[in-house]
C-alpha cells in the first residue's frame, strides 16, 4: 500500500518546497479547505492548522474563515522552514545524497536499478538522477514525482502558502524541528530499511496503487474528511512490514512528543501561533489532538 510512502514523502515538507514554484495570493473568497482546529487550556490558547505538501490550483488559499484565523495570529509555526532554497540545498545535499567517493545506489542495491532506469525512461528522466541519491531519498522523490504525474504540485502546498502569507503580512515564521532534524529521521534508519522504503514506493507506483492512496489523501484535505484520514491511518497502522514501522514509529508517532511539548509552549507563550504540521500527524489514537486532549486541552474545530 503506498499509503506509508506517501506518509513518509509528504510529512517531508522540505522536499515538496524543493520543487514549488511559488504560490498565488491568498483568495478571500475561495471555499474554506483543509483542516483548522482552536485548542484551549485554561487561558492558553493555539491554533493548529493542517498541511498538504502537494495540492491543485484551487489549494492555493485556504478559505476565508481559516484565512481570518491566519491574519489574527501573532507567529506561524511549521515544522521546519523551507522557503529559503539557497539554505535547504546544502543541508539536504550533505545528508540525502552519497559522497562522490562512495559507492551509488546503483551498486548498493543493484536488484532495483532496472526499476529505477524503467520509471526514468517513462518519465523522460536519466537515471544518473537516482544513483547518487540515497534510498530514502530516490523514495520520496518519486512519490513526489507521481503526485505532479497525478496532477498535483508542491507549488500548491500549505507552507508555500504560508511562507508568502508571513512574508506579506510581517509575520514570523518559526520551526518545531529543523531542516536538518527531519532529514536526519530519514537518514538514520539501516540501509536495509531505506531499501525496503524505497523498494515497497516502486511497487506501489507499478501496481498502481499510488493513485489511488495519493488521490484519497488529497481529497480527504480538500474536503475535510477527518474520517477518511482515520481510515486511512488505520490501514497503515495495521500493516506490519519494515518500511511501514518505519514511517509510523519513526516518520509519523515518533515526532509527536516534541510536536505536543512545541504546542504547550506557544498556548502558554501570550502569542497566538498557528501550528501548522502536516495533517496527518492530527489524527490517529496517537495522533496530536489525541495527545492534546490527554493534557488538558479541548478542541474545537474552526468552520
Amino acid at each position: 500500500m503506498l499509503i506509508r510512502s506517501v506518509a513518509g514523502a509528504l510529512c517531508a515538507a522540505w522536499l515538496a518546497a524543493s520543487f514549488a514554484q511559488g504560490p498565488a495570493a491568498a483568495d478571500t473568497t475561495a471555499p474554506q479547505r483543509g483542516f483548522m482546529w482552536e485548542a484551549r487550556k485554561g487561558e492558553r490558547r493555539v491554533l493548529l492548522l493542517g498541511t498538504i505538501h502537494v495540492g491543485r490550483a484551487q489549494f492555493d488559499s485556504p478559505g476565508p474563515q481559516i484565512l481570518a484565523r491566519l491574519q489574527r495570529a501573532d507567529v506561524i509555526a511549521v515544522e521546519a522552514d523551507v522557503s529559503e532554497a539557497a539554505r535547504v540545498a546544502p543541508i539536504v545535499q550533505r545528508l540525502a545524497y552519497y559522497a562522490k567517493d562512495e559507492p551509488g545506489l546503483d551498486a548498493r542495491a543493484p536488484a532495483l536499478k532496472p526499476r529505477l532506469q524503467e520509471f526514468a525512461r517513462k518519465d523522460g528522466l536519466s537515471a544518473e538522477l537516482f544513483w547518487r541519491m540515497k534510498p530514502w531519498m530516490v523514495a520520496n522523490t518519486l512519490v513526489v514525482i507521481e503526485a505532479t504525474r497525478l496532477g498535483f504540485s508542491p507549488a500548491y502546498a500549505t507552507e508555500a502558502f504560508l511562507f508568502d502569507f508571513a512574508r506579506r503580512n510581517g509575520k514570523p515564521i518559526v520551526e518545531i524541528e529543523s531542516i536538518e532534524e527531519q532529514l536526519r529521521l530519514f537518514d538514520s534508519a539501516p540501509e536495509s530499511t531505506q531499501i525496503a522504503y524505497l523498494k515497497q514506493a516502486l511497487d506501489a507506483i507499478d501496481n498502481g496503487s499510488s493513485q489511488d492512496e495519493i488521490t484519497r489523501l488529497a481529497r480527504a484535505w480538500d474536503t475535510r474528511d477527518g474520517a477518511e484520514m482515520e481510515r486511512l491511518l488505520a490501514r497503515m497502522r495495521a500493516e506490519k512490514g519494515v518500511a511501514e514501522r518505519f514511517v509510523v514509529d519513526r516518520i509519523i508517532d515518533g515526532r509527536h512528543p516534541r510536536m505536543v511539548d512545541a504546542i504547550e509552549r506557544y498556548a502558554a507563550s501570550g502569542r497566538l501561533h498557528v501550528v501548522a504540521v502536516g495533517t496527518l500527524h492530527y489524527f490517529g489514537p496517537n495522533g496530536l489532538l489525541e495527545l492534546l486532549k490527554r493534557r488538558g486541552y479541548a478542541i474545537d474545530p474552526v468552520s
